[in-house]
């Protein structure tokens, strides 16, 4: 997702490459996303809408708000991905990291309940000016968690590190900005180059989050060794690999948030031991449910079992570097060749869509567009006239601590044996192969991404554009019509232009089925009874200061 900015180092973040330590979830590395805003004015006043032409999907549901909600306590919750990488907003791109920072630090505007908008953050109201190139943001008064004032000064120096530092992977995401200026003490003032639909969206990410510039510019990195922001929570305590403990913060500007005292994140990668920790109450929180144990869950009147619909995507990514895989009519065939819903059936247990773009389902998602569906003689077909008509062999890099991923590898490899496909499969331990991958020095990995904006830009920029920095999610793709109507419906700001640039996109990638289309599964979360208030939004990531417990 990154885009080659001017003096800016532009990588990516959320790949979940597999598990490959690519991202996020970048398991390859997750992506997360927001919501865009384009037109001519907002306000912090009820937040501000994404493009209102198309829906994005709303809040994924939540465990329920029932009585008046009640102050104090400790929630405890397990995350499925791997341990925190840095607590330095710029450098991240595995979700633990990502979704502990949007708790200690603020951004000047977040992410809104229903993942359509955006709302006030540390600024209260903000303008855009009528030709949609000056920002300008006006701060709360609100506390870093030594004390000290938060200033315009600290925003200003925040996006700008995010914007020029050469360490920020997410430096590519903030292209149209031209300076970022403190005018004032309550004042940040931000100019565009161009007009940029995505920016308020992109101003949610956590890369924008706000740290105290006095402080970094004395301890440099050594701060990110025990965090400090202003956000809801503070941080206490990281011990690697096992977990991360929060506290509430007392001088939160929202007299009103958060209600819990304590937070504590377990790193537990094993799903059943997860699954067994949940299940014996030592965990309050589970994230991705095994498909196999959500039935009996459910059933289960003591837990709130929630299925989302966070924006995500699973793929196989295939290396056009290498033939024949350079040839579209190859990669074609070996989309019809693959029964996705047979997988989903087998593999999801039917908790999952088969992906008919690359685009998941979010703002701009194309329904009309038909995919890749089961179609064993036109895969036959198309191979016969391809560069390849007696087959190909392909090594597919998997994730050992990824048990979907391994079976739907081996479905994917009896499948393609109808069309003379031989896949070796090759499991490697997490982020083992990450830089094969990245310097393209594989065949086929199973991977996913996930947005962390609801506008489409990240995406579509990581995941599609052969100049954003990952090559299109590392495939060596190239198609210079996407890459320019990726360009133009980023800069656009009527929503029915923008509209239409994203589905051609769409209809463009499609044909020329850069990876393995597989599917949009959906997420899962268990949740004890007794816990309230919780929620998981479109981008994946949770408001833990609105969570209460009754007990």
């Amino acid at each position: 997702m990154d885009l080659e900015l001017e003096g800016k180092r532009t990588t990516r973040r959320r790949l979940l490459a597999a598990g490959l330590g690519l991202g996020a979830t970048v398991a390859a590395m997750p992506l997360l996303a927001a919501c865009g805003g384009g037109g001519s004015e907002s306000s912090g006043d009820g937040g501000t809408s994404a493009d209102s032409t198309q829906g994005t999907p709303g809040t994924s549901g939540d465990s329920g708000g029932e009585g008046e909600p009640k102050y104090g306590g400790k929630l405890t919750m397990s995350l499925a991905d791997r341990d925190v990488t840095s607590f330095d907003p710029i450098i991240p791109t595995d979700n633990m990291s990502i979704w502990t920072m949007v708790l200690i630090y603020d951004q000047l505007v977040r992410n809104a309940p229903d993942g359509q908008s955006v709302e006030p953050g540390l600024a209260e109201t903000w303008e855009v000016s009528d030709d949609g190139l000056t920002y300008t943001f006006n701060l709360r008064e609100a506390k870093f968690h030594d004390g000290s004032t938060v200033t315009a000064e600290d925003a200003a120096y925040s996006l700008l590190r995010a914007v020029q530092e050469e360490d920020s992977q997410w430096g590519w995401i903030y292209q149209g900005v031209d300076s970022v200026e403190a005018t004032d003490e309550r004042t940040v003032t931000v100019k565009m180059s161009h007009t940029w639909a995505p920016f308020l969206a992109d101003v949610a990410l956590f890369s924008s989050s706000i740290i105290p510039k006095k402080l970094h510019e004395e301890r440099g990195a050594a701060l990110f060794d025990s965090p400090i922001g202003s956000g809801p929570f503070q941080f206490v305590s990281w011990e690697k690999n096992t977990s991360i403990k929060l506290k509430k913060w007392e001088n939160y500007w929202d007299p009103e948030r958060p209600y819990l005292d304590e937070l504590e994140f377990l790193v537990l990668t094993d799903a059943n031991t997860r699954m067994l920790k949940f299940q014996a109450g030592e965990l309050d929180i589970a994230t991705d449910v095994p498909f196999s144990q959500l039935e009996a869950l459910e059933a289960n009147p003591n837990y709130t079992i929630l299925t989302d619909g966070a924006a995500r995507f699973d793929y196989i990514g295939m290396n056009h570097t290498r033939k024949p895989f350079d040839d579209k009519l190859v990669r074609q065939a070996i989309n019809y060749a693959i029964d996705k819903e047979a997988i989903i059936q087998s593999v999801l247990f039917g908790y999952g869509e088969m992906a008919n773009t690359m685009l998941p389902k979010m703002l701009y998602h194309a329904d009309d567009i038909e995919g890749y569906p089961f179609n064993l003689e036109k895969a036959k077909e198309l191979m016969a006239q391809s560069s390849a008509p007696d087959g190909f062999t392909a090594e597919l890099i998997i994730s050992s601590g990824d048990p979907v991923a391994q079976q739907v590898a081996q479905l994917v490899q009896s499948q393609l044996a109808e069309i003379g496909g031989t896949i070796n499969i090759r499991l490697v331990e997490p982020g083992s192969a990450t830089d094969d991958i990245r310097a393209l020095n594989y065949d086929w990995s199973k991977s996913y991404y996930t947005t962390d904006i609801i506008d489409p830009d990240e995406l579509v920029t990581f995941g599609m554009v052969s100049d954003g920095g990952t090559k299109a999610v590392w495939t060596g793709y190239k198609n210079e019509e996407v890459d320019q109507l990726a360009r133009d419906a980023a800069a656009e700001t009527d929503p029915a232009r923008r509209q239409e640039m994203y589905h051609r996109i769409q209809e463009l990638t499609t044909e020329d089925a850069p990876v393995i289309l597989l599917y949009y599964p959906t997420g899962r979360t268990a949740v004890q009874k007794y816990i309230h208030g919780f929620r998981i939004l479109p981008t994946g990531n949770y408001r833990l200061w609105d969570v209460w417990r009754s007990e």
